[in-house]
């Protein structure tokens, strides 16, 4: 199967094939090693492989391992990936460089915020749950297309999208969902700024070169790299 050294390695030249190709142009897109239930150990050998930026989805987790400070020393971006809970917002905040999985409750208390001299974290992502699932976080297109039309004032708060499919869903229906996805992408880079926004978190260890082809210009990548994780790992 390949260390964690040659499994990133391949992650990345097929990502970057992937998005040149869709780009049409020279570049490589985010990848981020979804380090849940990796041990430091396991994380500092992506690190030392070239990983730039780590994600993580637990709070708790992330403290008790103290991948802070290892990316820290190393200069590796380390997002939250996971469901956000109002308890631990200001935590969050404190430590994590980014919050990918933003949602408007978050994002409206950072607008209304005017000391942030305690917060870490500097890019957040909107979360969308783009298969409409009941039992999931994020807002809807619809909703967000909603709120886009009301000019929603913490909507300027986000640099872009990160999206979560259903795990059932064929590889057409994600086809279809990654296109719809980047075509709001747009909408909100234009309405808001496509300076601002900049950032669509779309795709995963099984499908991130379908993503890539719809407008994706980063990844989420945990199996695809540290291989089947097992609760003994951490």
């Amino acid at each position: 199967m390949g260390s964690i050294a040659e499994r990133l390695a391949e992650i990345r030249e097929r990502a970057c094939l992937s998005y040149r190709r869709a780009a049409g142009q020279p570049g490589e897109p985010h990848i981020v090693c979804v380090t849940k239930n990796q041990p430091l150990p396991r994380i500092l050998e992506a690190i030392d492989a070239g990983a730039t930026e780590i994600g993580e989805n637990y709070l708790q987790e992330a403290i008790r391992k103290d991948v802070f400070a290892l990316c820290e020393s190393r200069g590796v971006t380390v997002r939250y990936i996971g469901r956000l809970q109002s308890n631990k917002y200001n935590a969050i905040l404190r430590v994590f460089d980014a919050v990918d999985s933003a949602g408007p409750e978050l994002l409206e208390r950072l607008h209304g915020t005017q000391d942030r001299g305690a917060q870490r974290a500097c890019t957040f992502l909107l979360e969308v749950n783009a298969g409409e699932e009941s039992q999931k976080g994020g807002l809807t297109m619809p909703q967000i297309r909603e709120l886009a039309a009301a000019d929603a004032p913490w909507l300027y708060e986000i640099s872009g999208l990160m999206v979560v499919v259903p795990l059932q869903a064929t590889m057409q229906i994600r086809a279809t969902i990654y296109q719809s996805v980047s075509v709001l992408f747009h909408e909100l880079a234009s309405d808001l700024g496509s300076s601002r926004v900049t950032l669509l978190s779309m795709g995963t260890s099984d499908d991130f070169e379908l993503a890539i082809e719809h407008g994706s210009n980063m990844i989420r990548v945990g199996t695809g790299i540290f291989g089947p994780r097992s609760p003994s790992q951490v």
